[in-house]
């Protein structure tokens, strides 16, 4: 059964009690990160969030691992800080955890409303240049997305335990 957050207990989540965490690894050789907020439980919780947002960037990267340049890193930051702003103003959606690496960056939204999203998107993104994005919407209800990177980070700090023993 749904629970019933307030819409200003979800927004304090992600403002005054906000809290993100990163973590690193490694696949086929080269590196990534993954900056999550850990913390979202009561979202999925309402049974409100149901959409999941996926929002790609593919860039070209010039180091041998494959992260953004410094260039396209300050765009990134704008661009989320926008879309940000545009999102999350009334936690109608809520941002999850953001993937950098192997050439792509992907930022994971939830939402409770995917055609005001989509339009939100859109006018946040109007303020920029075109932008080599790709958008892709998913029923994710049960944020099995989210979940799986909760559950793999677990697991490696458990393992991260059992290295210093």
């Amino acid at each position: 059964m749904a629970q019933a957050f307030t819409p200003a207990y979800l927004k304090a989540l992600i403002t005054e009690e906000d809290v993100w965490s990163i973590a690193e690894g490694e696949n086929n050789g080269t590196p990534f990160s993954v900056r999550f907020r850990p913390h979202l439980q009561p979202f999925l919780e309402t049974g409100r969030y149901a959409k999941r947002l996926i929002i790609l960037w593919n860039y070209t990267s010039e180091d041998e691992y494959l992260f953004p340049t410094p260039e396209d890193m300050d765009v990134m930051a704008d661009v989320e800080e926008t879309l940000v702003d545009h999102l999350e103003a009334d936690a109608q959606s809520v941002l999850t955890f953001v993937f950098t690496g192997q050439e792509r960056r992907e930022w994971h939204w939830y939402t409770s409303d995917m055609a005001s999203a989509q339009e939100r998107l859109n006018e946040a993104l109007s303020h920029f240049d075109r932008l080599p994005i790709e958008l892709t919407a998913e029923d994710d209800a049960d944020w099995a997305e989210y979940l799986s990177i909760l559950e793999n980070m677990e697991e490696a700090e458990e393992e991260d335990s059992e290295e210093d023993l």
